[in-house]
C-alpha cells in the first residue's frame, strides 16, 4: 500500500498491575451477560480482555476512553470518526492532525448521557475497565477493551503478539481500509523488530549495557517488567535494569536500587528535563551520568514509551544507540520520515526529525503540561 501524504511539511501499556487484571476478571465474568441493545449487529470481535463483542453493522462514531486509542485510531486512517477522546498532550499530535484541536477530551470515567449525545456506537477502553464497561453496555454502546488484560508478557515473542493482536483489534472494529492499514503496520512491525531481534539475540546478558528509563515526572518514576519500554529495551539488547524488582508496568523504584544496579544508559521520557537526573547530586556517580550517557527519549504523536509508534521506533532507537556497528544501516532519521509518511500522512523535513529524535515539540521546546 503506497502511503498518502499530506501535502504539508511539517517545520522545514503498559503499565500493567496484577491488582488491575485480578480485578477485570472478576467483573468480566459478569459482563458476559450483557449484550450491546439497540441495532442489530452484523458481526463481534475478541477484545484484549478475551471477550466477545457485538458491534454495530457499520462503526461511525468511536469514543477513545484510554490513551493509546487515539494514536492506533489516527494510524489506520480513521481519525475522523472519532467523537470524543481521553486528554492527553504529546508533542507531535496536533502537527501532524491539526483537527484533533477540535475533537473533545475528557478526564475520568466517561458520562454515557454525553457519549450518546454525541452519537457514540462504539468505546475503546482501559484495561481496569470494571465500572465504565457495564455502563457503555446498558446504554448499547458496544465497549471494548483495547490493552492487554492479565500478566504482563514474560516473552519477547509475547510482547509482539500483543502488540500485533492489539492493531488487529482497531482494525477489525473500524473495518474496510484500516483493517488493510492493520495488517500492513503488523506485516512491517515484525520484519522490523524480527530484524533488531536477529542481531541482538548472540549478547551475552553479561555484556549487555544497563539502561533506567525515567517515566517521570520524578526520576524514580519508571515502568517495569512487560512495559513496552521493557520489552523495547531488551529485544533492542540492553539489560533493563527495572526488570530485576518485581514492578509491573508504572512504578517507583528506589533510590538505592537505582545506585546498586548503576545504569550505563539513561533515557529521560515524556519530555521531562534531563536536569531529573543530571542535576541532582545522589545520581553524581551513577556511571551514565559520569560518561555523559543521560538522554532525552524521543516523543512522537504518542510519548515513546506506550503504542505501535514506540513498540517499533523505541526499539530501533535503542538498538542504534547501542550497537551502532551491529546496525550499521539503521537510519534512525529516515526510519522516522518513513513512518510517519505511510502511516501518519505526513511529511517530516530534516529538522522537524531532529527535534522529534531529541524528544523536542515541533517549535523546539520540552515540557510536559500534565506532568503525568
Amino acid at each position: 500500500m503506497k502511503p498518502q501524504v499530506q501535502d504539508k511539511a511539517i517545520f522545514s501499556r503498559h503499565g500493567r498491575s496484577r491488582r488491575a487484571a485480578r480485578s477485570m476478571g472478576a467483573t468480566l465474568g459478569a459482563l458476559l451477560a450483557l449484550a450491546c441493545c439497540g441495532t442489530a449487529a452484523a458481526r463481534s470481535v475478541i477484545d484484549m480482555a478475551g471477550r466477545s463483542v457485538e458491534l454495530p453493522a457499520q462503526v461511525r462514531r468511536v469514543a477513545c476512553l484510554e490513551v493509546l486509542c487515539y494514536p492506533r485510531v489516527f494510524m489506520l486512517g480513521a481519525e475522523a470518526r472519532i467523537g470524543l477522546m481521553y486528554d492527553t498532550a504529546a508533542p507531535w499530535m496536533v502537527a501532524t492532525n491539526p483537527q484533533v484541536r477540535s475533537i473533545p477530551r475528557m478526564v475520568g470515567e466517561p458520562n454515557v448521557e454525553e457519549l450518546l449525545a454525541r452519537g457514540i456506537d462504539t468505546a475503546f477502553v482501559f484495561y481496569d475497565a470494571g465500572r465504565v464497561v457495564p455502563k457503555l453496555a446498558t446504554v448499547g454502546i458496544a465497549a471494548l477493551v483495547s490493552q492487554p488484560v492479565g500478566p504482563p508478557p514474560a516473552t519477547a515473542e509475547a510482547f509482539i503478539a500483543d502488540t500485533m493482536r492489539a492493531v488487529r483489534l482497531f482494525g477489525q472494529v473500524l473495518g474496510g481500509e484500516a483493517e488493510a492499514r492493520a495488517e500492513e503496520w503488523c506485516r512491517i512491525f515484525e520484519t522490523r523488530i524480527r530484524r533488531v531481534l536477529a542481531r541482538t539475540a548472540d549478547i551475552p546478558a553479561a555484556q549487555r549495557p544497563r539502561l533506567y528509563y525515567v517515566r517521570g515526572p520524578q526520576a524514580v518514576n519508571t515502568q517495569g517488567r512487560g512495559s513496552y519500554t521493557y520489552w523495547s529495551g531488551t529485544i533492542a539488547g540492553a539489560s533493563m535494569i527495572a526488570g530485576a524488582l518485581p514492578l509491573a508496568g508504572r512504578g517507583s523504584m528506589a533510590m538505592e536500587d537505582i545506585l546498586r544496579w548503576d545504569p550505563q544508559v539513561v533515557l529521560v521520557g515524556r519530555q521531562y528535563p534531563l536536569a531529573l537526573v543530571q542535576g541532582d547530586p545522589r545520581w553524581a556517580d551513577v556511571t551514565a551520568v559520569r560518561e555523559g550517557r543521560v538522554l532525552s527519549t524521543p516523543e512522537g504523536v504518542f510519548y515513546w514509551d506506550g503504542g505501535p509508534e514506540s513498540a517499533l521506533l523505541l526499539t530501533e532507537f535503542i538498538a542504534r544507540l547501542l550497537y551502532p556497528d551491529r546496525f550499521p544501516d539503521l537510519d534512525m532519521r529516515a526510519e522516522v520520515q518513513e513512518y510517519y509518511a505511510r502511516f501518519y500522512r505526513t511529511r517530516l523535513d530534516d529538522a522537524a526529525v531532529g527535534r522529534l529524535l531529541r524528544g523536542e515539540a515541533p517549535d523546539g521546546s520540552r515540557h510536559n503540561p500534565f506532568n503525568n
